[in-house]
């Protein structure tokens, strides 16, 4: 069956926002640009005459300070201060706001210790390949690693798709999908992939975004019955699932757009599809797909493999508690349990294995209970000897808890 695409006139598609990952001392190696640079900037705003020999002492005696000492009086010198926010000083410049952590905190609790958040004008000014991005450090895309993006198609359309309308898609949103006043939404931000559908016009009336509105209305003609749809991605999802870490993959987050809207189709919220729905007949539910499906190879998570020696120490102390919960004495019957629990290992491993179980363990806690139990037995109430039989005899039950 043939499914048309939603979108079959001009399309705009680019990136709406973008927040990344930095580590400043990423940028002061002694082959980076940046130290051309940095000597630069420091020579035009400080009027001193800083050469190369000057800043190699940053590699010697405590790089990250200096480096830093050096961001403020360069990058950050008419930046507005905007506060402390989750342990970060943020600044405010032209096309983002970058937020500083001290180097020593952010290690400690396992964070970069730069964040970057883009303006959203200079984003909608760029291209897909995001060139002329404004990298505070300069450096190459390698070095900056994509905390969450937003990736958007807009496009004009005389049907409302958030409305009439329902969804068969990869999400598993409990009721196929959710809805915050004229916004659609798969998915959930919780797990980094959430993917929305909303009207554009309507947000730009609303917003008076009079910049954005004048290229929209230069790109479409007008800004009536504009929508968006929009998929973002956050750094547990890119960095986890789809293996894309740094803004040099883009082609690769592009591939994995592709992959996720590709498998949405949006259909009629009517009656016949609701009894298709009903009878488990999706397939004949005729959808629209909003762009072709891209085959993405996910990363490969690879699954954790015990050693043998870490089997074994698992099995020895599940054979000492189950020993000790069923109050088992009886050295030959121990001797027994050993034998069968090395035999099951050996099996597992389609080999011979051969485990010394350590008596020290457990035989404590028998000694502890023999002496116990020959207390009770020898005393002359009858009461106490027959609960002390009560406790210690002997339950027939599978020796072995893993069959």
């Amino acid at each position: 069956m043939a499914i048309n695409k939603i979108i079959t006139q001009k399309e705009l598609n680019y990136i709406e926002t973008l927040y990344l990952y930095a580590n400043l001392e990423d940028f002061i190696t002694k082959e980076s640009n940046a130290l051309d640079w940095l000597i630069n900037e420091v020579n035009q705003k400080t009027q001193k005459l800083i050469t190369f020999e000057d800043v190699e002492s940053l590699y010697d005696h405590e790089k990250y300070t200096n480096m830093l000492s050096y961001v403020y009086d360069t990058l950050l010198f008419d930046a507005e201060l905007l506060g402390d926010s989750n342990g970060r000083f943020w600044y405010k410049l032209d096309n983002y706001r970058i937020g500083i952590m001290d180097f020593d905190k952010a290690k400690s609790s396992n964070q970069f210790n730069v964040e970057i958040q883009y303006e959203q004008h200079h984003m909608f000014t760029l291209d897909r390949n995001l060139k002329g991005l404004d990298l505070p450090f300069v450096g190459t895309f390698d070095q900056y690693r994509i905390k969450r993006i937003d990736i958007c198609k807009i496009f004009k359309s005389p049907i409302d798709y958030t409305v009439g309308h329902n969804y068969l898609s990869p999400y598993r949103n409990p009721n196929g999908h959710s809805r915050h006043e004229n916004t659609v939404y798969l998915g959930n931000r919780k797990n980094g992939n959430v993917f929305r559908m909303y009207p554009k016009t309507k947000e730009l009336m609303e917003t008076e975004n009079y910049k954005k509105i004048e290229l929209l209305s230069k790109y479409f003609g007008d800004i009536e019955n504009l929508y968006t749809f929009e998929l973002e991605l956050h750094r547990n999802q890119l960095k986890g699932t789809l293996g894309i870490d740094t803004l040099s993959e883009l082609e690769k987050l592009y591939q994995a757009y592709g992959n996720i809207v590709g498998k949405i189709r949006i259909y009629e919220d009517n009656d016949h599809n609701k009894r298709l729905l009903k009878g488990n007949h999706r397939s004949r539910i005729k959808g629209l797909l909003i762009t072709d499906f891209v085959d993405y190879e996910r990363l490969e998570k690879k699954r954790y493999k015990p050693s043998k020696s870490y089997a074994m120490d698992r099995q020895k102390r599940t054979f000492n508690r189950y020993i000790e919960s069923m109050n088992i004495v009886d050295d030959v019957e121990i001797d027994n349990l050993r034998l069968e629990f090395g035999m099951n290992i050996s099996s597992n491993y389609k080999q011979d294995v051969i485990i010394e179980f350590e008596d020290s363990d457990f035989t404590f806690g028998i000694n502890k209970m023999k002496e116990k139990h020959e207390v009770i037995r020898n005393n002359q109430d009858n009461l106490l000897e027959l609960e002390a039989k009560r406790a210690f005899r002997k339950v027939v039950q599978n020796p072995n808890p893993f069959l």
